[in-house]
Order: structure tokens, then sequence, then C-alpha cells
């Protein structure tokens, strides 16, 4: 057909076809060039989507060390805290004082998170409990206690777990009374030991705390077979116990230590005791130490009636944390004042602190003329 046409348009024919196929080939390899970035850019899309986001670091692609010190844990140490107060006797004029508010009022001007804060919150019972109302016969200041039912809430109210039945007066209301104590005592979950005379398993009251420990509670105005006590320590102490020693003892109304009560004190730290810490004397007593080991030879009064001398209305409250390598104690002065216990005066405070670490073998212990620490 092409002889129908003239060379010129034959020849356009020719070119216009040329051009034609040149264009759908550029057109397929635009298409291509296209496709190709296309799944370029989508590779690259998916490849960055997996990625840890900006700014955080993919644990495989850090130090294996490095990632296990940061998302560990921090692990505390072993600890164990404890607080301990002296003689407690809510008969006679305490119970008379507080029978129309009730005795859990005793406490209110002091600081209760002083035993509340410890894992054991420990104290001297001086006396029976009565499972019935009792008579209020304090003019007599008899020398007999029996104190009223309402001293287990009164107990509960402090907050302690734990008494010392190991003193003189422990058997005023006989052997019922102290059985009826036991059980009262039992049902509200607070722990004791001890009785006013011998000594047995009774005289040792465990706690399974996060470093155990192990009180020791004698009355050792009427026992005093150091063997016996010393046995009881060692084997205590072999159990892995931190071991206590709570004694009644001493001299009334003394402000220093006897060389008996230093004579003990020394053989139950020869027999495994970490501490020492005594009642009795209804004063505060000096403190000591040997190899290393705290003695507190009397922690006074803390719920007493003894109101005729200022310093029969004072007393101690030791609290302290024992870890696997090191022992630490806080000696906090307390002072009674219309028979409230509360914390003391900053001037009774320092005069006390003065008086009963003034020992020149505390002095490689003290810190800030309050705290006690030692290792173990």
């Amino acid at each position: 057909m092409l002889y129908l046409i003239s060379p010129q348009k034959s020849t356009l024919y020719v070119f216009r076809g040329i051009i034609i196929s040149m264009k759908r080939k550029k057109r397929r390899r635009l298409v291509f060039i296209l496709a190709f970035v296309a799944m370029m850019a989508a590779f690259f899309w998916l490849a960055g989507s997996a990625r840890a986001p900006e700014g955080k670091v993919s644990p495989v692609a850090k130090n294996a060390d490095d990632f296990t010190a940061e998302s560990a844990t921090p692990v505390k140490a072993p600890t164990t805290t404890f607080a301990f107060a002296g003689d407690m006797m809510f008969d006679r004029y305490v119970n008379h004082s507080f029978k129309n508010i009730g005795l859990t009022h005793i406490f209110d001007n002091l600081d209760k998170t002083l035993f509340s804060d410890s894992d054991i919150r420990f104290a001297n019972l001086e006396g029976p409990i009565s499972p019935a109302p009792i008579v209020d016969d304090y003019p007599t200041r008899a020398l007999v206690f029996n104190m009223p039912p309402e001293t287990i809430s009164t107990l509960q109210s402090l907050n302690l777990n734990g008494v010392s039945l190991a003193n003189n007066h422990t058997l005023n209301a006989g052997v019922s009374g102290l059985n009826s104590t036991r059980q009262s005592l039992s049902d509200a979950n607070i722990k004791y030991a001890g009785s006013q005379t011998g000594f047995d398993e009774s005289n040792i009251v465990e706690y399974d705390t996060t470093i155990p420990v192990t009180i020791v509670c004698v009355d050792y105005l009427a026992f005093t077979e150091n063997a016996k006590i010393n046995a009881a320590i060692k084997s205590e102490k072999d159990k892995g116990k931190f071991v206590i020693v709570f004694p009644h003892w001493g001299t009334e109304y003394s402000l220093t230590h006897t060389s008996s009560q230093e004579t003990a004190a020394n053989a139950w730290i020869d027999a495994g005791a970490d501490l020492i810490i005594g009642s009795h004397p209804h004063v505060v007593e000096d403190v000591d130490v040997y190899k290393s080991k705290p003695i507190i030879y009397s922690l006074g009064n803390f719920v007493f009636d003894q109101t005729f001398s200022a310093d029969t209305q004072q007393g101690l409250i030791v609290t302290g944390t024992i870890t696997v390598d090191k022992l630490e104690l806080k000696f906090t002065p307390v002072q009674s004042k219309k028979l409230y216990p509360q914390l003391a005066t900053d001037a009774v405070k320092n005069s006390m602190l003065t008086r009963i670490l003034s020992s020149p073998n505390l002095t490689p212990y003290l810190q800030n003329g309050e705290t006690f620490e030692t290792s173990r």
C-alpha cells in the first residue's frame, strides 16, 4: 500500500512508528524504574520499623553484663530491727489514774513509731495480768502487783510483740496468775519468755526475722547458775541466731552497775551473746562494752508510779539494726510526766546520755553522741 502514498508521507509514517515504539519502550522502562524504586522504599521502611525506637537500644545490641546490671532489681541487704523498753507496771496509781479514760491513753504523748517501725518490739512486764477487773487499792502502795485486763490492749496500742516475764513480780498472783497471763498474751499474739524462778526452755523466745534473733530472759535475782544460762546462749548461737540476753538484775535505784552484773555479762558474751539489755533497778544505769559487744545494764522505768524522784521517772528506749556484719544501736531517753512516758526534753536527754555513755571503752564505738556501732 506504500506505493499509493507519496514518498514524503511514507517516510513520515516510518518515523512515527519508530517514535511510538520508542515511547512505548520508555514507558515500560519508566514503569520498571518506578516499580523498583517503590520496592526498595518498602524494604527500607519495613527494616526501619523493626529497629528499636529512637533513643532505645535493643538488648541484643548491648553488652550482656550491662543489660543484666540495669534490669536487675536492687537486692536489699538482710536486716533485722528491734526496740527495747524497760519496766512496765499498770497496777496501783497507774491503774487508778487511767481507769476512767482507759489505760491505752498512757502512750498518747509518746512517738509510737519508735516501736512500730521495728521488727522486734520488747519490754519487761512487771507482774501478772488479771483476767478480771482488779481492786483499786493504790493508797496502800502494795508491792504485790496484779494488772487489769486492759493491760493487753495497752500493750497492743504500742505495737509490742514481746515481753519478759522473768522478774520478781511475775508470781504475785500465783502460778494460776502466771498461767492466765501467758494465755492472755498468747491470745493477743504477744510473745513472752521467763518466769520468777528457775531457767528452762520457757526462758527463751525466738523471732524468725530476716536475721533470726533469740532473746534469753532470766530473773538473775533468783537464778544465778551461769553454767545453765551459758549453755543456752551457746546453743542458740550455734544455730546461727543473734543472741540478746535480757536479765532482771542489779541494785534498785543504783545509777551504776555492780561487779556481779559485770561478771555475769562478760560470761554471757564469752558464751556467745551479742547484746545484753537489763532491767529492774528502776533507774537508767551506765552502758559499757566487752569484746566489742554492748552491755546496757538497766533501761530504767518505762511505765511506773514511782514519782518520788527524777531518776525513777526517766527511762531509755534502745532501738537497733542488725545486719550480717554490723550492729547499730540508738539510745533514746524518755521521761514520765504525770505518768505519761514521752521523749525527754533536750536538757534531760543530754544529761542522761552524758552520764550513761561516759565509759572510755565506748569512745571507739560512739557516733554523734547517741549511736553505738560495732562490727559483728
